[in-house]
């Protein structure tokens, strides 16, 4: 395996190259720096992807010093210099060490120190000083990841013994023993799976054992920061495979300690079912005719594609609610915000994709001849802008629960036409015809919460009458409620 520069990647080498000849000119006991490309970057080239991911690993100074002389080598070589942007530590976002990232050459690079590391027992914040080349690859999450390019040599070097090896068979290990690694820092769990999903690699046997133990569950649990699960949650969502994704999640038992349920929760489903639904998602999306019906301004975008995978994972929380002081909540939206820290909005948009979609499957497993064009109205304004996602979440869902393809495809396929020639597709956007001061006015009443049924009916009447004029409304207003 071998590693082929761009014009780019060997300009930027070989000025790095004479840096490190530069600061040695300065200060003669200053000992010789290597330098080396770490991590993905290393990893991504030698499976034949770009990458722009460029972390260039020292010994014997800081990244930060470095980035400085960088700087000042391009300085005194009359070539253009950028700010240097100082990234301290903040090991709550597993930022162990500072960071230095500047533009050289129009590349974005971020330099750091090689580092070892140690654990106290019950924190995933670990003790830094600088380390060898070993110590920093040994350190490392999985040995595909720890891999080096020697700038000066142009080797790759595998300190680890098993990076390279790994990475032929498609393999994902822990550098060291798979236990104290994920009990020194459980978001390893969640690198492991996730890099296995992302490319398609085995777990290693004894990396495989290690993530079912309850201790490095109780770990997951106790020593990382929610907003990290979430982190990573997102990236398996994003990702090439979010179906091996949850797969893995599920076959190791992580699901409860992933999305972490909240206290006073009532009616959650199966745990597998995640999965189940995941893979209805994709089909929907990949491999599903439904699509096609879509006019090009509704079609799925990669933040519609994220949505619904999203709410494919919180599945079993779809019926579920949170009961507290005699409230009820919907639980999903809760684990979205409380155990995974994400956005509000995904909250309400998975909650939105769980409640909205039997509405569509409804109309979809019914005679459309016979729908009003109000009700397909109604039905797209309720959902409002995410109709789309919960008609394919309506969709997905019937394939998991035993519907054909076929069958499926021609009812949605047909749901989705008749959307298109009675022209609502963004019936979610129209506006009442008379608005609640003008039919308050009509009525010879006061604005207020009661002139909300007053506007349901209008709007029940527009979806009826497309080609209705406001006068002719007014006259149903004052038809339907006058006497009232």
């Amino acid at each position: 395996m071998s590693i082929t520069l761009t014009p780019a990647e060997k300009e930027l080498c070989g000025l790095l190259v004479k840096v490190t000849d530069y600061i040695q000119q300065l200060d003669p006991k200053q000992p010789h720096l290597t330098l080396r490309i770490a991590g993905g970057w290393v990893r991504d080239k030698l499976l034949g992807k770009e990458s722009h991911d460029l972390d260039i690993a020292v010994d014997h100074m800081s990244g930060y010093d470095l980035a400085q002389h960088v700087n000042c080598y391009l300085q005194t070589h009359a070539q253009q210099t950028s700010h240097i942007a100082k990234i301290s530590s903040n090991p709550e976002r597993s930022k162990h060490l500072e960071t230095a990232t500047v533009r050289v050459l129009g590349q974005c690079v971020d330099f750091v120190h090689l580092r070892s590391e140690a654990y106290e027992e019950t924190s995933r914040i670990p003790v830094v000083r600088f380390g060898t080349p070993r110590e920093d690859a040994l350190r490392r999450d999985i040995t595909i990841n720890a891999l080096f390019f020697n700038i000066h040599s142009q080797a790759i070097e595998d300190f680890t013994n098993q990076g390279l090896e790994d990475l032929r068979r498609g393999v994902v290990r822990t550098p060291m023993d798979p236990v104290q690694t994920f009990r020194d820092d459980p978001l390893r769990v969640l690198r492991v799976l996730r890099f296995a999903s992302r490319f398609g690699f085995a777990i290693d046997g004894e990396t495989q054992r290690a993530l079912g133990l309850d201790e490095v569950k109780r770990d997951l649990d106790v020593k990382i920061s929610r907003e990290r699960v979430g982190i990573e949650v997102e990236k398996m969502a994003a990702g090439p495979d979010p179906l091996l994704s949850i797969r893995l999640i599920l076959q190791n038992g992580l699901y409860a300690n992933v999305f972490r349920a909240p206290p006073y929760v009532q009616n959650i489903g199966p745990f597998e079912d995640a999965g189940g639904v995941t893979q209805r998602v994709l089909q929907v999306l990949d491999n599903s005719s439904i699509l096609q019906y879509l006019p090009s301004p509704l079609a799925v975008t990669p933040e519609t594609r994220r949505m619904l995978v999203l709410a494919a994972f919180m599945y079993p929380f779809s019926q579920a609610q949170v009961v507290e002081l005699k409230r009820k909540q919907a639980a999903g939206a809760q684990v979205v915000r409380d155990s995974l820290k994400l956005a509000t909005a995904d909250g309400d948009n998975v909650s939105a994709l769980h409640m909205k979609a039997p509405r569509f499957a409804s109309l979809a497993h019914g005679s459309l001849q016979a729908v009003a064009r109000s009700e397909l109205g109604q039905a797209i304004r309720d959902a409002g802008a995410r109709w789309v996602p919960a008609l394919l979440f309506a969709a997905a869902k019937d394939l998991h629960e035993g519907r054909g393809a076929e069958e499926v495809e021609r009812m949605y396929g047909e749901l989705v036409r008749a959307i298109a020639e009675q022209g609502l597709q963004e019936a979610f956007r129209e506006k009442h015809i008379v608005n609640g001061k003008e039919a308050a006015e009509l009525l010879g009443c006061r604005p207020g919460p009661a002139i909300k049924k007053v506007l349901d009916a209008i709007m029940a009447w527009q979806l009826a009458n497309p080609q209705g004029t406001k006068e002719e409304c007014r006259r149903f207003i004052l038809e339907t409620f006058k006497a009232q």
